[in-house]
């Protein structure tokens, strides 16, 4: 539990970004202009870019297993599986 979220603030002990000069592969992920500007104030309260905090919120995610949390949407996961055993 000490892991949760806390990469989002002080880079906690699941610090996944990279080092100066370290190389990362990357792949371009296309992100609606809206919810970029939506991100906008929260990226500046962090000194950020929006690029480097949607980075951060996407490895947060995928490392601490969050995607329900975030979503929300375990009701429709659980209707989907249902129709997809029948």
């Amino acid at each position: 539990m000490s892991r949760l979220i806390s990469s989002v603030y002080s880079y906690g002990a699941s610090d996944r970004h990279a080092e100066p000069g370290e190389r990362r592969r990357m792949r371009p992920v296309p992100v609606p202009v809206d919810a970029l500007e939506a991100l906008q104030p929260a990226a500046r309260e962090r000194g950020l870019s929006v690029t480097e905090l949607v980075q951060r919120l996407l490895e947060t995610i995928g490392a601490e297993k969050m995607v329900a949390a975030v979503l929300d949407d375990a009701a429709d996961v659980e209707a989907r599986a249902e129709r997809l055993r029948r």
